[in-house]
């Protein structure tokens, strides 16, 4: 009887043993599963930040294209003077203006160019342009305002050709190189008539380009 209740007691604690150590398993588990977990937290860390820079790289593009959309087109105009010995002009400056402008709007900046560097401020008008025969014509008008201030630029046979000479060039732009869409001929008024003196007669008569 002793021995087998001895066996029995035996018996008894190993079961017991092996019961303590299948339970321990389930929280080896747990803990190394748990440990997993923060670095498929940086993972997502990491995507996120790459997202975030190739957005701000995509803007500067579009700031560069609006500043070529701000870009204006512009074109040179001749200002030009008469050699006195030669009678030959002469490109003694340039201005610049808006491609896009109107033809009369182009016209209106040569003549107030044309007016201070060549004819002491004298006011020169724009009359109108009009088309004949395909070509498009521009009448200038030399306005005096009662003060006759042009009359002496029509005076005299060297007088008379200089200041002939130097309108018509200015404004018929025919040595300007550039590609400029302008006028095909002009002819001039003097306080809104016909030009009669015999030393400018050219301005009173179209002048075409050539």
């Amino acid at each position: 009887m002793t021995r087998k209740l001895i066996l029995t007691t035996v018996l008894m604690l190993s079961l017991t043993t092996m019961v303590g150590c299948n339970s321990t398993k389930p929280e080896s588990n747990t803990s190394s599963n748990s440990s997993n977990a923060p670095v498929q937290q940086e993972k997502s860390d990491d995507s996120t930040s790459s997202v975030t820079s190739d957005t701000n790289t995509n803007t500067k593009p579009k700031e560069e294209e609006k500043k070529e959309e701000t870009k204006i087109n512009k074109v040179k105009l001749s200002i030009y003077n008469v050699n006195v010995d030669t009678l030959e002009p002469n490109e003694c400056g340039t201005i610049e203006v808006d491609e896009n402008l109107s033809l009369e709007s182009k016209l209106k900046a040569l003549s107030k160019a044309v007016s201070e560097k060549n004819f002491n401020k004298l006011p020169i008008e724009i009359k109108s342009i009009d088309t004949k025969n395909s070509k498009k014509i521009a009448t200038i008008n030399l306005v005096d305002n009662g003060a006759n201030k042009w009359l002496p630029k029509f005076q005299g046979s060297t007088g008379g050709t200089l200041t002939a000479n130097t309108l018509i060039e200015n404004f018929l732009q025919s040595n300007n190189k550039s590609n400029l869409k302008w006028i095909d001929g002009v002819r001039f008024l003097y306080n809104g008539k016909t030009i009669d003196y015999e030393h400018v007669g050219d301005l009173s008569n179209i002048q075409y380009r050539n």
